[in-house]
């Protein structure tokens, strides 16, 4: 009678045991989940990140602002420049004012991901009047 009541002990301990662990991964899993979601969102936000601050080294180096964004794929959409790319979309609006001395050209570079805003870059050029 007494091996019996050891040997129930135990197995009650094994199950004790086995859903500690079960618990213990389950709780892994989730972590590991959101780790990877927070790394591929890391991961979007710097590709954008990137590309955002190349498009506005690309606008300030240009000599005519309207043909580099249409070599990188904008299309004109009124006052604004919109681009849809596979993994992100864009719009930049910009405006021109115009002074005694020159010109500046301002703009604002917004990169989306559906409706959630990634990044948005202000991004500026002033050329002076050449007499």
């Amino acid at each position: 009678m007494r091996s019996n009541h050891h040997s129930n002990a135990l197995l009650v301990e094994l199950l004790i045991v086995v859903l500690f662990f079960m618990l213990a991964a389950s709780v892994l899993l989730q972590v590991f989940a959101a780790a990877r979601l927070q790394s591929d969102r890391a991961a979007k936000l710097a590709e954008a990140a990137n590309w955002a601050q190349n498009v506005a080294d690309r606008l300030y180096a240009a000599d005519n602002p309207d043909e580099a964004l249409t070599t990188l794929g904008f299309a004109a959409n009124g006052e604004s420049w919109v681009y849809s790319g596979e993994r992100f979309s864009a719009i930049l609006t910009q405006n021109t004012e115009t002074g005694a001395a020159g010109q500046l050209r301002q703009g604002d570079l917004t990169v989306t991901d559906g409706e959630e805003t990634l990044i948005s870059l202000p991004c500026a050029r002033y050329e002076e009047v050449r007499q």
